[in-house]
């Protein structure tokens, strides 16, 4: 059976390029459970769609070749003058 593991998002950087304010959904350091779905709810669907695909390399054990830690990765949503970078970090799945 392949390990699987959690998936934590952490706001790790706020940006409004052109924007007055940053996005309004999130807050600096805020951090969503992906592998949960009632925290995985409360993630902005363009948000959670960037992330999607690294999220899924980190929860079945892949790594990204440029990033310096194997556990985490960094990601940005789309929107482009108010964009929120998170960071995704690999954590073992507790036991039952």
């Amino acid at each position: 059976m392949t390990q699987t593991y959690r998936v934590i998002a952490r706001v790790h950087e706020l940006r409004a390029e052109g924007a007055k304010e940053p996005c309004p959904y999130f807050k600096l350091y805020d951090e969503f459970d992906l592998s949960n779905p009632d925290e995985r709810k409360l993630v902005c669907k363009w948000a959670l769609n960037s992330m999607f695909p690294l999220a899924a390399v980190l929860e079945f054990g892949g790594v990204f070749p440029w990033e310096a830690d194997p556990d985490r990765a960094m990601v940005a949503c789309p929107d482009p003058h108010r964009i929120v970078v998170f960071e995704l970090r690999r954590e073992e799945r507790p036991s039952d």
